[in-house]
């Protein structure tokens, strides 16, 4: 990655690849030292992020645009999100059938809430415009890895994921260090889902610094 990414600043830093649309989900639930969040680990035979830490969740693909955007929750969602029902609906299918695809849980519409919205740097030869979501783990469903996306998966604490980042123990993206650390700033996940943050989409650049080059990334 570091060497395509020099040789993209090379090139006089090209527009890239047309990011798809996309939706995540953090999935959340009440655990004995806080809220807990489902994660995977995405297979290392995968094109894009091999081996990263992510929340279930994919790109839209032309069946999600089936769901009426007059579904009860697509409105509230398109609102947090500042777009018409139209394109939340299309969002919203995608996040709701990734769950459902990746680790078995159907999540209601009405109970997602908007959380940010990311695009994947222009370097990359796969793009993503990603809006992440959140949603309380529903009563009577078990988590578990149904696709062959990842190789791993289960219910982690926030602050001990991004320790376990941080010692080299597991792989994350930055919008998953984000969203972690924000999850850790709650104490019940009512509170996490009651909070309506600031959404704006959020954009890392890529600049050299040095001989080295890093991300830039700015939040809303």
């Amino acid at each position: 990655m570091l060497e395509r990414a020099r040789t993209w600043l090379a090139d006089g830093s090209p527009e890239g690849a047309v990011p798809e649309p996309a939706a995540t989900v953090m999935l959340v639930r009440d655990g004995a030292g806080g809220p807990e969040v489902y994660v995977q680990r995405r297979a290392a035979t995968m094109a894009f992020a091999p081996s990263m830490v992510v929340f279930p969740g994919g790109r839209v693909d032309p069946q999600d645009a089936a769901l009426d955007p007059g579904t009860p929750g697509v409105a509230e969602v398109a609102a947090q999100m500042g777009v018409g029902p139209a394109e939340a609906a299309s969002l919203v299918a995608a996040a709701v059938r990734e769950v459902e695809e990746e680790c078995g849980v159907r999540v209601p519409v009405e109970g997602l809430a908007v959380r940010g919205h990311w695009v994947t740097p222009a370097f990359e030869t796969r793009r993503y415009d990603t809006w992440f979501l959140a949603a309380a783990m529903p009563d009577g469903q078990a988590a578990t890895e149904t696709s062959g996306e990842s190789d791993g998966g289960g219910w982690v604490r926030p602050a001990d994921t991004l320790e376990r980042s941080r010692a080299g123990e597991v792989r994350l993206m930055p919008p998953q260090v984000w969203a972690l650390e924000a999850l850790a700033g709650f104490d019940t996940v009512a509170a996490f889902l009651a909070d309506r943050p600031r959404v704006a989409l959020v954009a890392p650049v890529l600049v050299e610094d040095g001989d080295d080059v890093v991300l830039v990334t700015r939040l809303p």
